[in-house]
Parts: structure tokens; C-alpha cells; sequence
């Protein structure tokens, strides 16, 4: 079946005389859903209270973000939405590695430390002059041992020089989980030392973090119980729309 274009046209009388006119139909107006992303939770709160009517919007969340219907009464094209998934932190992004089992040498775990901001890493100063106290040794020699629950110590042999540093087997940190969230967690770190298998080698300090899930998953909450709280009378249910 062949294509046919459709005209427009119009037909005039005047006396004995027919007149046609005729040109291509101007397109339909076809409207196309508004579609805005949020980056953190508060400015989610502040577009649906913008953009929203409060008796004709859906909210729905789960644990990766939120999905908002902004009018459920339209029904003759696409209806605007509003979407956010959770957005980490810069602050989460820079530890992350390490929570999930990064490894560090003595620099790099000192250079780490002096990047992170006041107050955010609990007692950092005995850790720090624990590591800098062999953070130009290059030949250890001697054992490692648990000394208690709480540390590891140390036992090295540089030259004709011996010494013992304790290093705590977990550090606390304040963390803001989700970009702009304001909810500040102590976040239980767990440091594990490599041993040198050689004299030429570093000795190693493997971060991880087992209680990450747990963590993340009452940041959620927090977010969730945040959009609770600051739209009240809007419909927020669990789930995906």
C-alpha cells in the first residue's frame, strides 16, 4: 500500500469558475513530559512542594531512590515525573574503596588521613603518630601480635634499634552517607595489618567495613522518614510507579 500525503484544501465557487487551494496540514502539537532529576532528598522535597499538587501526587520509594508522579489525573499524554536515586557523598566516595577491603601502605594511609576533614575520624592522633613512627622505615623485621581486643602491637627491629607501635584494630567515622543529607553516622571501620612476607616488602593496612549494608540501609530510612516528615497529606507509598 503506498504512502499518501494528506493536503489541506479549500473549493470557491465565483459563476462558472471552480477554484482549489490546497498546501500541506500543519503537524499536530504533541506535549512531552517534563522529566527532573534530583541529587539529594532535600531538594526533592523542595521540587515536589514546587512542582506538585498535593491531592494529585504519588511519591514512591525503595531502598536505591524515589519516583514521583508529580499530576495522576492526566491522562491524554505522558505524565511529568520526578526521580531520585540515592546519591552518595563526595565524603562516602573517598572512603568506599576502603570499606569495601582497600589495602594502604604506611604513606598512603598517612596521606589519606591528613585529608579527611575536623572531627570527621574519631581520636586520629594516636593513630597518626603510631604510623608515622616507622613512616620511613623500609626494613622491619620482628612479630605481630594482638595485645588485646582493641589494638594490634607491633614489635620491629630497625638496625640495632627496636620498638613497638600500637595500631587499634578499628576507627569511628563520622559520615554523611547521601549527598546532602545532614545525617552524620559514626561508622565502625575495621583495620587489619598485612604482615611483610619478605624484608623488601611494605607492611600492608587492609580497611573494611562489615557493617556497611546496615549502615546504608538506615540511611535509607533516614531519607524516607525526612520525605515523611516535610510532605505530610502527600500520598508516599513503597514500591515503583
Amino acid at each position: 500500500m503506498e504512502n499518501l500525503d494528506v493536503h489541506v484544501g479549500s473549493v470557491e465557487g465565483k459563476g462558472n469558475e471552480l477554484i482549489i487551494r490546497e498546501g500541506q496540514a500543519a503537524p499536530i502539537y504533541v506535549h512531552k513530559a517534563f522529566e527532573y532529576q534530583a541529587y539529594s532528598t532535600d531538594s526533592l522535597i523542595r521540587l515536589i512542594k514546587s512542582k506538585a499538587s498535593k491531592e494529585d501526587c504519588i511519591i514512591a520509594y525503595s531502598d536505591s531512590g524515589v519516583q514521583v508522579i508529580l499530576n495522576d489525573t492526566v491522562h491524554d499524554r505522558d505524565q511529568d515525573r520526578l526521580n531520585y536515586a540515592f546519591k552518595h557523598s563526595q565524603q562516602y566516595q573517598e572512603w568506599e574503596p576502603l570499606l569495601k577491603g582497600g589495602q594502604l601502605d604506611q604513606r598512603q594511609f598517612i596521606k589519606f588521613l591528613q585529608r579527611r576533614e575536623p572531627d570527621e575520624l574519631l581520636e586520629i592522633e594516636p593513630l597518626m603518630a603510631a604510623l608515622q613512627n616507622f613512616k620511613f622505615v623500609t626494613n622491619i623485621t620482628g612479630d605481630f601480635t594482638f595485645d588485646d581486643r582493641n589494638n594490634y602491637t607491633f614489635s620491629m627491629r630497625v638496625g640495632e634499634a627496636e620498638g613497638t607501635v600500637r595500631i587499634p584494630q578499628m576507627i569511628l567515622v563520622n559520615m554523611e552517607i547521601f549527598n546532602e543529607s545532614g545525617n552524620i553516622v559514626p561508622v565502625e571501620v575495621e583495620i587489619e595489618v598485612v604482615k611483610p612476607r619478605s624484608e623488601s616488602e611494605k607492611v600492608l593496612f587492609q580497611l573494611s567495613c562489615p557493617k556497611l549494608p546496615r549502615y546504608k540501609q538506615e540511611a535509607v530510612a533516614a531519607e524516607i522518614a525526612k520525605i515523611h516528615a516535610e510532605l505530610d497529606g502527600y500520598l508516599i507509598v513503597t514500591g515503583k510507579i
